[in-house]
């Protein structure tokens, strides 16, 4: 445990898009399986973190708390006289099952988010095009500058953690699969009706399982690619907003 709180004060609070993030850094660092998850040990390395980030003055959202609470919880339950825990991590009874399956959802979505880092130099056209192939009459300034792909791929991944944490995301699909053209014109009637524009994590509000959050995401980059939508950030770490470019 020395060697933990050694490393403690080199890591940051704001380094983590959520607690299942900080979570899966402890489980990793500790080597742990995810699938057997040593509680007693991850709850204590938990909270001597959010210790040492108090120690620093450092804030500390509430999500993170809630967390904390949620650990000591299952710790408790897991010291109860005559409850063992199962051989088979996916017995019903063992208190980790509910935590298990949102960090192994969230480290899918992580997963997931490494390639869409490879789309950033191919769809770099989604915001910037070489200066030949634009007219001379279009207004050069409907993107905000300083919004990347890099900075729509970052607020997708704190979507999916906020999502994640409040309650876990359906692994099978509890909707009608869409395509991505239909996401476009669901996307476009949205941003259409509200004219103040929508924020980006509002898109997600009533999506439930990850195909078609993925393909929400997917809609939204081909609308910017086709100039249909633009994209505004008033500062840096803002929400994004979604506005309809207007035809004239």
């Amino acid at each position: 445990m020395a060697q933990m709180n050694e490393t403690l004060p080199t890591i940051k609070i704001d380094e983590f898009e959520g607690p299942l993030d900080l979570l899966l850094h402890l489980i990793r660092i500790s080597e742990m399986d995810i699938y057997d998850i040593k509680i007693s040990s991850i709850t204590t390395q938990y909270l001597d973190y959010l210790h040492a980030q108090k120690e620093l003055q450092l804030d500390i959202a509430g999500e993170y708390l809630v967390m904390a609470a949620t650990l000591t919880e299952i710790k408790g339950k897991m010291l109860l006289p005559n409850t063992e825990v199962p051989d088979d991590i996916g017995d019903e009874d063992d208190p980790r099952n509910d935590l298990m399956d949102q960090l192994i959802e969230y480290q899918r979505y992580q997963e997931a988010s490494v390639n869409l880092k490879d789309l950033e130099g191919q769809r770099k056209q989604l915001f910037t095009r070489p200066q030949a192939d634009v007219p001379d009459d279009i207004n050069l300034n409907l993107v905000t500058p300083g919004v990347q792909l890099s900075d729509l791929q970052k607020a997708f991944e704190k979507m999916i953690a906020k999502k994640l944490t409040n309650e876990p995301i359906h692994q099978t699909i509890q909707e009608d699969e869409v395509s991505i053209g239909d996401r476009m014109i669901q996307v476009k009637d949205q941003v259409h009706h509200y004219k103040q524009g929508v924020l980006f994590e509002n898109l997600f509000d009533d999506v439930i399982d990850r195909v078609n959050l993925v393909t929400t995401f997917m809609a939204l980059l081909e609308l910017v690619k086709d100039n249909q939508v633009i994209l505004q950030q008033n500062e840096l770490f803002d929400s994004i907003l979604i506005k309809e470019i207007q035809e004239k």
